[in-house]
């Protein structure tokens, strides 16, 4: 590859990281505006004004950033299944890249309700993203793997859980806990190539206090050959990205950990596919 289209490639992915966070931005300021609002106990103004306000600035959003990635990157998101519709379902997927979080929300938000996922707490101090997440009031996590951080992290999980229902929003729970690395896999002993070990805690604590019929939608992101790099992703570096989508009922998961194992082995099986084309 030339120096010139290095140099050119690099440039977009600036301009692309300077759309993203100014379309933010954008969208945050209308969020902080709205914020005190939800203070005021009228339920009515919440259910009518307020929610459906927030998310509408949300998804506006998730379509601009959408709209430049595909029309002026010229990244082809293709999809292997549908989307339900259901306004609360809950989300598992594979987890590679920060870019993993657009795509989710690209797929799930443009044909349904926002989606809301665990964070650690430390990205609420990242600017503009952090603090878009904490007026959405996103679960935070302190995943630091010691006892009494593990009791608050489940807590915040079975608080957002119980709260589904309550208003649309979709709980996305990327179940490996990390990004893909090859070094995290090898220091996992991970038996799936693309994959790391899923932890069970976070799903099992969703399905707890989710109604019977609430859907549960696996993802899997595969990109092309294997590209999966957040800056790369930028410049159009991985042109195509697909997704396959499986859904299943809350209430047929009896077994979350033997659940999480079958899926893990059947998205190992698509994504080692994926990575032969």
């Amino acid at each position: 590859m030339s120096l010139l289209k290095q140099l050119l490639l690099q440039g977009l992915s600036v301009l692309s990281c300077i759309w993203f966070f100014s379309n933010l931005m954008i969208w945050l300021t209308g969020l902080l505006v709205i914020t005190p609002f939800k203070l005021i106990p009228l339920p009515r103004l919440q259910t009518l004004v307020i929610t459906p306000l927030a998310h509408g600035f949300y998804r506006a959003a998730v379509r601009i950033n959408s709209l430049w990635m595909q029309q002026v990157v010229g990244i082809e998101i293709t999809l292997e299944g549908s989307v339900n519709p259901h306004p609360n379902p809950i989300v598992v997927c594979n987890h590679q890249s920060w870019f993993d979080i657009p795509v989710v929300q690209e797929v799930i938000a443009s044909r349904g309700p926002i989606v809301q996922f665990l964070i650690k707490r430390e990205l609420v101090w990242v600017p503009i993203i952090g603090w878009i997440c904490l007026v959405l009031n996103f679960p935070r996590l302190h995943r630091s793997g010691a006892a009494s951080d593990r009791a608050q992290d489940l807590a915040a999980i079975e608080s957002a859980a119980q709260k589904l229902g309550r208003a649309p929003g979709a709980l996305l729970v990327f179940a490996e806990g990390s990004r893909f690395s090859a070094e995290k896999s090898k220091r996992q002993s991970s038996p799936y190539p693309h994959l790391l070990k899923p932890k069970v805690g976070g799903l099992s604590t969703m399905l707890k206090y989710a109604r019977p019929d609430t859907p549960v939608l696996d993802l899997t992101i595969s990109y092309a050959a294997g590209q999966a790099q957040f800056w790369r992703c930028l410049h159009g570096g991985t042109p195509r990205i697909r997704i396959r989508i499986e859904e299943f009922l809350a209430a047929d998961i009896t077994d979350p950990e033997a659940w999480l194992k079958h899926r893990w082995q059947a998205k190992s099986a698509w994504l080692e596919a994926q990575s032969r084309q």
